[in-house]
């Protein structure tokens, strides 16, 4: 499926935009370091509305978190649906979800901005550059300090600026170079490079005990061997994988191995599972959804945001990639895997994920 033509205007939008305000505004670029010892509280913009790119956020949360743990973050998102994801880590504050339909109605909008502002806060942070919508909010947020990357040739109502570490090739990891404004050395510096929505010990067993109750309401009985294998079929576009493709797939690998058991995922608009008497599990709250990926052996799906969140909730990840770029989109976490699917059977594909699934551990 190709692009849709609303993402496309909206690109074209954004390009003739961003040439117009080059051409109005000359603005110095400030790279000096922050003061870490003079922030304390940091609003971090990231006005998206999907689940994976808020998840992409989560390596920039924990490593402030790690490095600087008496600074506590507020975050502006734009779909109320993300906010559950980020609102329990351990340095958030506040999540703020900002629907584009409040860009168009200029008193609420304001309305909304003057009591983010009342938080009075030493930091603005907009990780991603070239976002109309982020750069709206920008200018109308309050800080004495706001900060972003730099990308030659793209507007910014930003004052301070961090350069791009062409180190971090994937979408996730970008964002870290906002890390380097904050120390004059960053040889030592390990920090986050792998998802997390640092998920609570209650919440991993509230998460296990939701799996458990879906194997006693269908009657399996686990055993030493038995692997527990969630799938997600839905995506966006062209990484859609088809519904007949998923169930050969699946015949196919428990042809082989009987102690593989699948539930299927289920979207907010699925009444039913991929087959009749197929295990399943369906939640809006995509916290919660996470608690529960937490308590599998691996997650299968396609290049989707659950797979994002599975691999943020740090369940090992098997991602079927057949049209992005694994090394900018796919799963960071060390168990992960990624299997090209292109050119290869559906034989060749179940394969791959048996070898995968057997090195649990």
């Amino acid at each position: 499926m190709a692009i849709p033509l609303h993402s496309l205007i909206r690109r074209n939008v954004r390009s003739v935009l961003n040439k117009l305000l080059l051409k109005l505004v000359n603005k110095k670029v400030d790279f000096s370091k922050l003061d870490r010892s003079k922030i304390n509280r940091i609003l971090l913009v990231r006005l998206n509305y999907r689940i994976g790119n808020i998840i992409f956020m989560t390596p920039l949360i924990r490593s402030i978190e790690k490095y600087m743990p008496h600074i506590k973050i507020d975050m502006l998102v734009g779909a109320s649906f993300t906010k559950p994801i980020i609102k329990d880590m351990p340095n958030i504050q506040n999540v703020y979800d900002l629907p584009r339909e409040l860009l168009k109605s200029p008193l609420k909008l304001k309305k909304f901005v003057d009591m983010v502002n009342r938080n009075n806060y030493d930091l603005v942070i907009s990780p991603i550059s070239g976002s109309v919508s982020s750069n709206i909010a920008i200018l109308l947020l309050k800080a004495p300090i706001k900060l972003g990357i730099y990308e030659e040739n793209t507007y910014s109502p930003l004052n301070r600026f961090v350069l791009p570490q062409r180190r971090y090739t994937h979408s996730a990891l970008q964002p870290l170079a906002i890390m380097d404004s904050f120390f004059n050395d960053t040889t030592n510096k390990q920090y986050i490079e792998y998802l997390d929505i640092a998920l609570s010990e209650d919440e991993k067993k509230s998460g296990q005990d939701m799996l458990n109750r879906v194997l006693e309401d269908n009657k399996v009985d686990k055993n030493k061997d038995t692997k527990i294998v969630g799938i997600f079929r839905d995506a966006r576009n062209d990484k859609k994988i088809e519904d007949n493709w998923w169930i050969d797939y699946i015949k196919t690998i428990q042809k082989d191995d009987k102690d593989i058991i699948f539930i299927d995922i289920l979207n907010p608009n699925e009444t039913k599972p991929l087959v009749d008497g197929m295990l399943f599990f369906k939640e809006k709250n995509l916290r919660v959804l996470g608690q529960f990926f937490s308590s599998l052996d691996r997650f299968i799906c396609a290049d989707t945001g659950p797979m994002h969140l599975a691999s943020g909730s740090l369940v090992p990840v098997i991602a079927l990639f057949n049209s992005t770029n694994p090394s900018m989109y796919g799963p960071l976490g060390v168990k992960d895997k990624v299997i090209v699917i292109n050119d290869k059977t559906i034989e060749e594909v179940a394969n791959d994920t048996l070898k995968i699934v057997r090195d649990i551990s």
